[in-house]
């Protein structure tokens, strides 16, 4: 049984939508990456199942379940009990996600309660924090901070659902697989769903058991990591996957994805894609095997 499904996914903003018709499940104890380039609609998803979107956003969807509620009927304050229960949330920037004038010890006393906060220090290699108690979280480094989030989002409430929305982009190399190498360990310890949004293929690689790609405000393709890196079937993925260092020939150039004009009539990827056909420019394609394009939809 699916812990998350999402289905006939729309976002709204006062210049236009930013999601369009995005469906997707997350099974128990799976990684689900959601990829894409700026400006893809990724956050939006992020943004609309936890219902924190911007004044002047909205959000409509067939159905939006976790487990056995369905969010789309819920009302603000259940959703907001839901968010400080079942679903934790590690923000994208950790320096400018805490109170910047509060020492960190005493908003961790906020976030964990009555729990053992000392207990959840060691486990994300954080008991430097103790010494520290007066420490605003400037005083501390990005990859501290951001073991101290998702102490915050995974331990102190163990959720069952944990978004992850670009949790290691400001962090060099090394944080970042330290990082990466958290979340698995939390994954295999207490049987977490995790939907890690992220840019980063090399990372997706690294720690998703299952991969959407997502353009234009569209999921285009969906699979599972191997098939995705090994036989993507979307153009876009296709052309993603060549500009990775790793997969050009010694002495080669790198596949280029030059940034480029979103179509707003039929294929969003009409402009940019190698192989547009002359219905890309009229037609939106419908998902078929879980990829969105018309060279698929004469597909058994």
């Amino acid at each position: 049984m699916s812990l998350l499904t999402v289905t006939g996914l729309h976002v709204d903003y006062p210049g236009g939508r930013a999601v369009h018709d995005v469906s997707f499940a997350l099974q128990r104890g799976e990684i689900f990456g959601l990829v894409g380039e700026s400006g893809s609609g990724k956050s939006s998803v992020c943004a609309a199942l936890t219902r924190v979107l911007p004044v002047g956003a909205r959000a409509a969807a067939q159905a939006v379940r976790l487990g056995d509620r369905e969010l789309t009927t819920l009302s603000d304050e259940e959703m907001r009990r839901l968010r400080a229960t079942r679903i934790g949330i590690i923000p994208q920037r950790p320096m400018t996600s805490l109170s910047p004038v509060t020492p960190v010890l005493r908003q961790l006393r906020w976030h964990t309660g009555n729990a053992d906060f000392t207990e959840l220090l060691n486990q994300v290699g954080l008991r430097a924090v103790l010494d520290r108690p007066r420490d605003a979280p400037h005083r501390f480094s990005g990859g501290q901070l951001q073991r101290l989030l998702i102490l915050i989002a995974a331990l102190a409430r163990r959720p069952d659902l944990l978004i992850a929305d670009e949790p290691t982009t400001t962090l060099d190399p090394t944080v970042q697989a330290q990082v990466l190498h958290l979340l698995l360990d939390l994954r295999d310890q207490l049987g977490l769903s995790i939907l890690y949004v992220t840019h980063d293929l090399a990372v997706v690689a690294q720690v998703c058991d299952r991969v959407g790609v997502m353009y234009g405000g569209r999921l285009v393709e969906t699979g599972s990591t191997e098939q995705i890196f090994t036989a993507p079937r979307h153009p876009y993925t296709r052309a993603l996957l060549s500009a990775l260092p790793g997969r050009a020939a010694a002495g080669s150039r790198l596949g280029a994805l030059v940034p480029g004009p979103v179509a707003r009539r039929g294929c969003p990827f009409a402009p940019r894609c190698p192989v547009v056909l002359e219905v890309c420019a009229e037609h939106d394609p419908q998902p078929v095997l879980d990829v969105r394009c018309h060279h698929t939809e004469g597909s058994p």
